[in-house]
């Protein structure tokens, strides 16, 4: 069998470090010839004698350049074994380390045979070529190491083909479904998914993985692949142990196992959830080794940052990659996509193109996994509580718009197609392999759904009806007076047609098959009701809503209990009809909920801004008339006629002078000068003459300011009142008197 091996361009590097060997080893030949012809040492003596080297210097310099020679060409083999094997990996790095063995060669025999260092000590001077020695050495090691690692896996036919390891590599190494913003198809790689060390074996697991990128043949002709890589571990409990992960050895190996058109075809590749020493690493040996290479990385830490380079709504991010970025923000936000398009939305039942009513994405895909053949017995179905995570985390993936969810427990998997211009209807590969979201959480959303609407089922103005209808059915309810209540048709039901169009076409029937099944999942129509009344009923009073549930219950228990028989025809919604109202409908633009505009924003709170929304008043396509605007004052010449006129205005020129007797005129008396009034006590003088002499002091009477008319009467009774005797507050006591 021919062995063909595969050399790098640059090999030739190596080969031309190997040549010069031979250069040097001539060049020692006649180095130790020059000592012999000088030492006179006939051949075939190798060496002088020790007596003569005693005595002759010559000689002992003689001995010391043909030991030089000697050591060269024990040293010769293994260093071209080591330079040629390395080479194979590293061609331009065992290139330049050749060299410099060469180098440190040549000083080698020089100082060997200096006659002024004695003992050989000179040889010194070459030791360097123990560096490269040693790195050629395990460069040749990891070559070898790496023969075992291999891109190539056996055909699914052959035997030596593993199915197991094929299933443990789709979820780690996949494709998008949906390619990028430049048409290049995209690859996730995500770390949570790798095995424990300690249950596999890492160097058989590796070609099954990298088996999923895309192979040479595809990459000749094309543009190149984007990678996106979640560095984040999975999320764990306490009780659960840390996996192991491969070691940076490992990673290098299988890096080094690419071949080179798949490393230089990555045209992006997205580093996200890592932590910051890997950046530092990263961006240090990318800017040394290939400044081409650190263009094409893109650090991101969380998905929103994602968000901001690729749409992540095309992406199919598995759970594990979704509950690692809760642990570093609570939200995800993209650009023009985030907002509400299924909870809490102000219509919950959309209208198709053909006019008709449908059931939102999220119920229509949620409800047909639960209904599948095996979910639908699983026992103590919607008793179970989901996390509150992958809830909340399923909740935004749908107000998102985000187009790929898989859904899978056990042997039930379950997925939709996205229909793309240009590429037609679009599927998830392999999704049977691929990381899903649990029956539980499928339960607990549709729970959500019925809790966040903005108008509940039940509102609370419907209590006292709710009440008055069950206590006038003591054992049994009327079918008409049910019909009356939920019927779309019904003119005196107290609940709104939206909620008896939400009844009627999904929570009755879909709770009637659940009970069609009580046999395996123990789910009753009573337990049915207990589960979904208190996610029906939201008002002001948390008492009132307490005290009504168990007339609800009531209510939805019999309803589901005699759905079939009863309601279902009457109403127009038989399990054939709701069937399929959960297929995927045929127009397009039914198949995803449009965002809602009208409802409040989801954004991060940081990005809210509060306004005011303003109408376009131009637009003549608004319905109504517009009110009148309000009559406009007149500011004409005619009405200023109508005004008085003003007084005529005094010349002060005219009136100047001391008999000037004009008695229109007044003058204002000067303000007096305000004075802060004495912080501690105030004493008056004895006898004063007049009020004026008295200072003026500002006072505050109920924080304002009185006038100096009130100040000058105050202090006139103040002198009228009192006689000759001083007015004295008496001092504040100092803190030193009562020590």
């Amino acid at each position: 069998m021919a062995l063909t091996i595969t050399v790098p361009r640059e090999y030739g590097y190596v080969l031309l470090a190997a040549a010069s060997t031979s250069i040097l080893n001539l060049w020692l030949g006649l180095y130790v010839g020059d000592y012999r012809k000088a030492a006179r040492v006939p051949y075939p003596n190798a060496y002088a004698t020790a007596t003569e080297a005693a005595t002759s210097k010559e000689k002992y310099l003689f001995n010391c350049a043909q030991r030089s020679h000697a050591q060269f060409l024990e040293q010769l083999p293994p260093f071209l074994v080591t330079l040629l094997v390395s080479g194979l990996k590293y061609p331009v790095l065992s290139a330049g380390m050749g060299a410099f063995w060469v180098v440190c060669r040549v000083f080698y025999a020089i100082g060997y045979t200096r006659p002024h260092l004695e003992g050989g000590k000179g040889r010194y001077w070459g030791a360097g070529y123990y560096v490269p020695t040693l790195a050629l050495l395990v460069m040749s090691a990891r070559r070898l190491r790496s023969t075992s690692l291999s891109t190539g896996t056996p055909p699914p036919s052959s035997p030596d083909y593993s199915n197991t390891l094929a299933d443990i590599a789709a979820p780690i190494l996949y494709r998008s479904p949906l390619p990028s913003q430049a048409d290049l198809p995209v690859y996730v790689l995500n770390a949570a998914a790798l095995p424990d060390v300690a249950h596999i074996k890492y160097d058989a697991l590796l070609p099954y993985v990298l088996a999923r990128l895309p192979n040479d043949e595809d990459l000749i002709g094309g543009k190149g692949y984007e990678l996106v890589f979640f560095a984040g571990e999975e999320d764990r409990s306490a009780s659960v142990p840390k996996k192991s992960r491969p070691g940076w050895a490992w990673i290098l190996r299988a890096y080094n196992v690419l071949s080179r058109l798949i490393r230089k075809r990555l045209q992006k590749l997205y580093l996200v959830h890592q932590r910051s020493w890997i950046k530092v690493t990263v961006e240090m040996f990318s800017t040394v080794v290939s400044p081409k290479v650190r263009k094409k990385i893109v650090h991101v830490s969380s998905l929103s940052s994602l968000a901001l380079h690729i749409p992540i709504e095309d992406l199919l991010i598995p759970p594990s990659v979704y509950l690692c970025d809760r642990r570093i923000a609570r939200d995800i936000y993209v650009p023009y996509v985030t907002g509400r398009r299924a909870f809490g939305v102000n219509r919950p039942l959309l209208i198709t193109a053909a006019g008709t009513s449908r059931l939102p994405r999220v119920l229509r895909e949620s409800t047909s996994f639960v209904m599948m053949d095996d979910n639908v017995k699983t026992e103590g179905l919607f008793r179970i509580n989901a996390r509150a995570t992958l809830v909340s985390i399923l909740r935004e993936a749908y107000d998102r718009g985000q187009k790929f969810i898989v859904w899978k427990e056990e042997g039930s998997v379950l997925t939709y197609s996205h229909w793309r211009e240009g590429h037609g209807s679009v599927m998830v590969e392999e999704y049977q392999h691929a990381e899903g979201f649990t029956l539980v959480a499928a339960t607990g959303l549709i729970k959500l759904w019925y809790a966040e609407l903005q108008e509940p089922i039940f509102q609370q103005a419907s209590y006292p009806f709710l009440r008055t209808i069950v206590e006038s059915s003591s054992e049994s309810f009327q079918t008409s007076t049910i019909i009356d209540l939920i019927g779309e048709a019904s003119d005196w039901s107290p609940l709104s047609k939206v909620s008896r169009q939400i009844l009627t076409m999904h929570l009755l029937p879909f709770l009637s098959l659940i009970a069609a099944h009580q046999d395996w999942n123990k789910m009753g129509p009573y337990n049915l009701a207990v589960c979904f009344a208190p996610a029906l009923i939201r008002g002001l009073d948390v008492l009132e809503d307490t005290n009504i549930i168990s007339t609800i219950c009531r209510i939805l228990e019999h309803a589901v209990t005699y759905w079939d028989s009863r309601y279902a025809s009457a109403l127009g919604m038989d399990v054939g009809k709701f069937n399929e109202s959960l297929r995927v409908p045929e127009a397009i633009e039914d198949r995803e909920d449009p965002l809602d505009i009208t409802a409040s924003p989801t954004m991060p709170l940081h990005l809210q801004t509060d306004g005011i929304m303003l109408i376009d008043m131009d637009n003549g396509d608004d319905e109504g008339e517009r009110p009148p605007l309000p009559p406009r004052t007149n500011n004409s010449r005619e009405d200023e006629e109508d005004r008085p006129s003003l007084p005529p205005r005094i010349n002060m020129e005219q009136v100047s002078g001391e008999e000037s007797n004009v008695s229109c005129i007044m003058r204002r008396k000067p303000a007096p000068v305000l004075q802060s009034p004495p912080r501690y006590s105030t004493i008056f003088t004895q006898s004063p003459a007049s009020a004026e002499d008295l200072p003026v002091y500002t006072m505050v009477a109920n924080g304002r300011l009185r006038s100096s008319s009130n100040i000058e009467t105050s202090l006139d009774n103040i002198l009228h009142n009192t006689s000759d005797t001083a007015i004295s507050r008496k001092p504040v006591p100092n803190s030193s008197d009562h020590n």
